[in-house]
């Protein structure tokens, strides 16, 4: 196999580390050449990322592109080829999607509780479970029960 990166620390003319704080990595990109399935290592992920990133379409990404430390370094990559207003824009955007994202997950919150309190409301009506009973069953506490067992009661 072709070593395709090489690791240095400075060294004094007798040889010894001067500073054992400070390494160098350097990476020859031409000598790279494993596949995506050969790929084991984190420092492999990483080489494959910078010498095909330009290059890939969006269909072909590796599955381990979806690594969070991976995803903030194409991230990070990305955002400083930008101009600064595209670099505005780009944060204007990455907002409106998180409030999209907040507001999505607010409205499956509220369905979930409704579809809770509709299950809670037709066992209370039912008559047959206790209250302790209805909150195991709906894996609410029993406050919740009684709150809901107040409102139908008009209390």
């Amino acid at each position: 196999m072709t070593h395709f990166h090489t690791v240095a620390n400075l060294r004094s003319e007798e040889g010894e580390i001067i500073d054992n704080q400070m390494t160098f990595i350097t990476v020859e990109l031409a000598k790279f050449n494993k596949q995506v399935a050969d790929i084991e290592s984190d420092l492999e992920k990483l080489v494959y990322t910078m010498k095909t990133l330009h290059t890939t379409e969006p269909t072909q990404y590796p599955a381990f592109w979806n690594e969070e430390w991976l995803k903030r370094a194409i991230d990070e990559l990305d955002t400083r080829k930008m101009t600064p207003e595209e670099r505005a824009y780009f944060a204007r955007v990455t907002a409106a999607n998180a409030e999209a994202v907040k507001a999505e997950k607010q409205k499956i919150r509220e369905a979930v509780e409704k579809k809770e309190v509709e299950s809670i409301t037709k066992a209370l009506k039912g008559g047959k479970l206790s209250v302790e009973e209805i909150a195991e069953y709906n894996g609410t506490s029993i406050d919740v029960v009684l709150e809901i067992q107040r409102r139908i009661a008009g209390v």
